[in-house]
Formats: structure tokens, sequence, C-alpha cells
């Protein structure tokens, strides 16, 4: 009778943490307190350690960890094109880790690394719309049983609405990220427009006023009027360097696209800064790359973007810092991607300045002209790509630029 009792309360205890579960999926709309309430659960139900969700990227070319921890790399991913994503899609099953001979085939070097890492034991597959999305690796459990069959009968109710809630979420933050993009392109062509018919307005009066008084200079021997005249022909020159920035800004001139080697252009471009990252002693962490990377571009308008990203990050660090560049490939809906991801480990970004970064005028910088990312922002757009700017969850901030490689067959 005591076992029977016991027996009706466990299961009575699961329902109530299956109807908990079920409730949270579809009433929390943001995607770190999802991810820790299924973990959470899966925790409760199954007792397993080490449990880790991995999630298809939005390039579509890898799954990269969603609830990484302290003791683990933020860098964890496993590739779609490797053996066990492959395993995964044709099984549709969950697969117990194991390094024998006969698992050999599954594991690529990456996935062997990353199961490692985060001591995996089981492996779930996260199916929607008959697409594996994502996987859930899962350590030893507390008792240190293995994975028997009630876990597995568990296991297979509790993910099926976990892929689906995920994919709610990850679906509705993509699709507000592409109509903030649209919004910030509409507003910067209306502000476009606008700069354009200012500067011209304002040039032609600068340009009298600067005339008049280079032509009184020579008449004038009092120090101190010398003085001033030079303290405000600065100050012309400096309105003139803004109208040029506006200018710039509002003709934004449509690309002239040749093919080039990325790498090379990035590490031409590293060299030309060299001196004022020797300065404030910054060490670039180029991470290497074994091939060429063509891509079709206008060379000189993205060495303006790199330089640009590159000196903001650089004047963020107080002393000693390190910036992080990285190349990755990716494909989406058919089209080839360069990611080129900028990072620094300097003082970051107030969120409420993150809505705000790209807009012309907007600089934190005493003698900035907040036109520089503007810019940058709009020749990438001009490219067909896409550049956002976010702090990095390990302090200072991340630039990444998505580039279309725009070579056939590439």
């Amino acid at each position: 009778m005591k076992q029977l009792f016991k027996n009706k309360q466990s299961r009575y205890d699961y329902r109530q943490i299956f109807l908990d579960f079920n409730r949270s999926l579809y009433t929390i709309k943001e995607k770190t307190s999802l991810i820790s309430s299924i973990v959470t659960r899966i925790y409760e139900l199954v007792q397993a350690k080490n449990i880790y969700i991995l999630w298809q990227n939005q390039d579509t070319t890898r799954y990269v960890l969603m609830n990484p921890q302290e003791e683990t790399s933020r860098e964890s991913y496993i590739l779609s094109d490797d053996g066990l994503i492959k395993w995964l899609q044709l099984n549709e099953k969950p697969l117990t880790v194991s390094f024998l001979p006969e698992y050999a085939n599954i594991f690529s070097e990456n996935d062997r690394k990353t199961v490692t890492s985060l001591n995996c034991l089981l492996i779930c597959p996260l199916k929607t719309n008959n697409q594996l999305r994502g996987v859930i690796f899962m350590g030893e459990k507390e008792d240190k049983k293995a994975y028997g069959p009630k876990d597995m009968e568990i296991l297979s109710v509790l993910l099926d609405n976990t892929a689906l809630a995920i994919e709610n979420i990850s679906y509705n933050e993509e699709r507000l990220a592409h109509l903030k993009r649209m919004m910030q392109t509409d507003r910067l062509s209306v502000i476009g427009q606008l700069a354009a018919g200012a500067a011209h307005e304002i040039r032609n009066p600068l340009t009298s006023i600067k005339s008049a008084i280079q032509y009184i200079q020579g008449d004038i021997n009092d120090p101190k009027k010398q003085k001033i005249i030079h303290s405000t022909l600065s100050e012309v020159n400096r309105i003139n360097e803004i109208l040029a920035g506006l200018l710039s800004f509002s003709r934004q001139n449509n690309p002239v696209k040749r093919e080039f080697d990325l790498t090379a252009m990035i590490e031409q471009t590293l060299r030309f800064i060299r001196n004022t990252q020797l300065k404030k002693q910054i060490r670039f962490v180029v991470r290497p790359v074994d091939l060429p990377l063509p891509v079709a571009a206008d060379r000189d308008q993205l060495k303006q973007v790199i330089i640009n990203i590159l000196l903001n990050a650089i004047e963020a660090i107080r002393q000693d810092g390190i910036i992080g560049i990285e190349i990755q490939s990716s494909i989406m809906e058919g089209t080839a991607y360069y990611h080129i991801i900028v990072t620094d480990n300097g003082t970051g970004i107030h969120e409420d300045q993150l809505e705000k970064i790209f807009d012309p005028f907007y600089t934190t910088k005493e003698e900035g002209t907040g036109l520089g990312l503007s810019i940058s922002y709009g020749i990438i757009h001009s490219h067909g790509g896409n550049i956002e700017i976010r702090n990095h969850p390990d302090g200072g901030t991340q630039v990444e630029i998505r580039l279309p490689k725009g070579i056939p067959n590439s």
C-alpha cells in the first residue's frame, strides 16, 4: 500500500510539473527566461546534470549554445554539416554518447570537442515542422544511473513542446529585428535627404564667411586678433568637415563592386591603424583563416567601414585592451555571406544608447560628429548586408557585419 501511494504521488507530481511547464511555455515571452524554465523542468523530471540547449543560428550553418555557464565556453557549437547533426536528422531519436570505434563516424572533431567540454551523456533532437532546429545535451543523472525507458518517455513528451516554444520566440525576435532594420533604413533615408539640403544651404554662405576672414587676415597685425582669426578659421573648417560628412552620408554612392580577398583587405586595414593601436597598447587577436576569402564588393567603402569600427573599439578601451577579429561564413536563403565580427573588451554601450547608435549626429564622443556609424550602416546596406552592434556577454562591445560574398557558386 505504501509503495502504491508513492507511485500515485509520483505520477501526480509529474502531471503537475508537465502542467506548469506547458503553461510557462506560452506565458514566457523572453528567450533567456524560457530557456532557464526549460532547463529547470528537465532537471525536475529526469534529474539530469549539465543541461545545455543548442539552437540553429539564423545563418543556418551552426547550432549555438543558448545557456552557457561560467565553466563552459560561450563559443561551443556544432555544425549542420557534421556527423552528429546528420545522425540526429536521419534517426530522429536521442543518442547515448559513446566514443567506441563503432560510433567513430558519428562525431566530427568539433562534435567530439563540444560533447566532451559540456560533459554530455545524452543528446536529444528538437524538431519543428519536420526540421531539426536544436539539440539538448544532458550530462549524467544525479543518481548516476543510466537513462532508462521512463526517462525517454518523459523527454519525448517534453521536447516536442520545447522545440515549438523556442521556435515561436525565435521567429518573433527575428521578425521584430527585421522590422527594426526596415524602420532604421527608412529613417536614415529621410534624414539623408534633409541633410543634403541643409548642407548645400549652409555651405554657400560659409564659403563667403571664410573668404571674408581670409581677405582681412593679412591686414591685421595685432597678435591677439590674429589668434582670434585663426580660431575662427579653425571652427569654420570644422563646420566644413561636418558638412562634408553630411554630404557623404546623404549621397551614399552606389558601391563599385570588384572581386578581392577579404582577408588581405582586413590585414592591410590593421596595418593602416597600427600606430593608433600601439599608442594605447592594444592587442589585435585575429582568428586565422587558412584560405583566401574572395568577395565582390567596393573595397574602399568596406575599408572605410572596418577602419571606423576598429577606431571606435580602440577609443572604447582604456588601456591594455584586446580587440578580436573573426570572419565566419554562412548561407541564408540561398545567398552566401561573410560575417565579420569585431569584439572589444572596452566599456560597452548603455542599453538606452544602442537604439540610437546608427542615428546621424548621435555620439558619445566630445569631438565626434555622430556620422561615422550612420555612413557605415548605409554602406553595408547598399551592399545588401546588415550591421549590428551589441554588448558582449563577457563585457565590451561586439560588432557583426553580414556581407554578401557576391561570388557565384561561393
